[in-house]
């Protein structure tokens, strides 16, 4: 297979200024207040171009309008046949537990995968409704999901989320309770849990020596440790399951991630994108709320993984991650992601209007060291029209400073005499100031549909030796 050209030219900024396969693989952030252009303009422009190089890809979806608009794309650009739309109809599904513990590599069915994708659906519920971060809760749970899925696994071979929710709904509260007898000597609990049966199922399977000591590990949490915890505290552990799991055993989501169709061809496999299939995630959060975001969050986290695991001698065909309103879906892992996605030549783009937006959405007392390392890696920044000072403070920053000659005239006036003269005063100051964020053209018929913004490339100069570059993207453009 002859290798992808990484320095194949994608999208020339001002028509001369090229911008690269290489340079999307390092990560492209786009900022913009509302009105701005920033979907019209350097977003249309970049989407496309990515659509005509061909490469595959994953959208989320956060209005209801993005399926429409990457229709549009697709047609424009003669990708129409590459789209996969999955939503809430069920014609595509991924049944995704099952899809770890089955899929190719190393690390599947590692347990330990399956309770950190767990934990990214819970940091993201978490954070929106304020819940505290207590490591020794989010420790808890993860024991808890680890011994459900261990039980799972070992006694059918397969978990998913209404399974593991039945394991913990009938898990034993206390430890008389696993002893239980009616007045005919019936095991009262026993008979109705599934958490029993599958503790039995477990028992008669012939192990190796290692899933043995896994099971032995499984069956005393069930029996001792989880029976034996406080029942206060035992109920806040559920509490963090249940919102964890709540969403996924709901329509249309039970069906989407927990039922395979019938036909294996309609299953999305995150893989389909390295073939140059573009994934279009369409359950807006505008239509479906918290349990859009969950979803979307979990098969962006395992689309992510597939990313960075694939083999670059069967595909190394470019994807891309492509995020509008991204600040719905920012999590811890995407830090992680992006410092290797460039070896994996996966091409983030995230757009939102400003920095708040993600300090609020990431919450937590250390919310601006996460967006500042997410914002950081993304190494092209745009930035569009913005009222919001901080965003634009920042933008000033990221450009830099340099000596600035600032000159002024003066008038003096006398009884008989007046006189002008020049000064000039050099001051170290911002290459661009803040307050020229504020005045960029936003398109529309007011400004020719043409919609400016301010270009940063880490380690790039451009013209005139500058680190920025003015620049504006056009509307109408096809």
């Amino acid at each position: 297979m002859k290798p992808y050209d990484l320095d194949q030219v994608l999208y020339t900024f001002n028509g001369k200024h090229p911008f690269t396969t290489r340079q999307a693989c390092e990560g492209v952030q786009i900022f913009g207040g509302i009105g701005s252009g920033k979907t019209s303009g350097s977003g249309a422009a970049l989407a496309k171009s990515y659509l005509r190089a061909g490469f595959g890809g994953l959208v989320l979806c956060a209005k209801k309008d993005e399926l429409d608009t990457w229709k549009r794309y697709a047609q424009e650009t003669g990708r129409s046949d590459s789209l996969l739309i999955f939503d809430a109809s069920g014609k595509y599904r991924f049944p995704f537990l099952q899809y770890e513990v089955e899929r190719e590599g190393e690390g599947a069915g590692y347990t330990e995968n399956l309770v950190r994708l767990f934990m990214t659906v819970y940091e993201t519920i978490s954070r929106r409704s304020g819940a505290g971060g207590d490591p020794y809760w989010q420790s808890a749970m993860q024991q808890l999901m680890r011994n459900c899925i261990d039980l799972c696994m070992i006694a059918r071979g397969e978990v998913s989320v209404p399974l593991m929710h039945d394991v913990v709904r009938t898990a034993p509260q206390s430890p008389e309770q696993i002893n239980e007898q009616n007045e005919e000597g019936r095991y009262t609990w026993r008979e109705g849990s599934i958490c029993w049966q599958l503790l039995i199922e477990g028992n008669e399977k012939q192990l190796d020596k290692w899933a043995q000591y896994d099971f032995d590990t499984t069956a005393n949490f069930w029996l001792k440790e989880f029976p034996a915890i406080s029942p206060k505290t035992r109920s806040g552990i559920l509490s963090m399951f249940t919102t964890t799991t709540d969403n996924f055993l709901r329509r249309p989501f039970r069906m989407l991630f927990s039922e395979p169709p019938e036909d294996e061809k309609f299953i999305a496999y995150p893989e389909l994108t390295h073939y140059g299939a573009v994934i279009v995630m369409h359950l807006p959060v505008k239509e479906f709320g918290d349990a859009g975001r969950a979803a979307q969050v979990v098969y962006k986290y395992m689309w992510q993984q597939a990313a960075e695991r694939r083999d670059m001698s069967e595909s190394d065909l470019p994807v891309f991650l492509w995020v509008d309103e991204a600040q719905n879906f920012a999590t811890e892992y995407d830090m992680q992601f992006q410092a290797t996605a460039r070896s994996s030549r996966a091409c983030t783009v995230y757009l939102t209007q400003n920095l708040p937006n993600y300090y609020a959405e990431m919450g937590g007392a250390s919310s601006r060291d996460r967006v500042n390392s997410l914002v950081g890696n993304l190494q092209t920044k745009i930035w569009h029209a913005n009222s919001d000072p901080e965003t634009n403070n920042h933008a000033a920053e990221v450009i830099g400073k340099s000596w600035q000659v600032r000159r002024g005239m003066s008038q003096s006036f006398g009884n008989e005499s007046f006189n002008m003269g020049d000064s000039s005063q050099e001051s170290f100051d911002f290459d661009v100031t803040p307050q020229t964020f504020t005045k960029l053209p936003k398109g529309g018929p007011e400004n020719g549909f043409q919609v400016g913004g301010v270009v940063f490339q880490n380690g790039r100069i451009w013209s005139q030796d500058k680190t920025f570059l003015f620049t504006s993207f056009n509307q109408k453009a096809p």
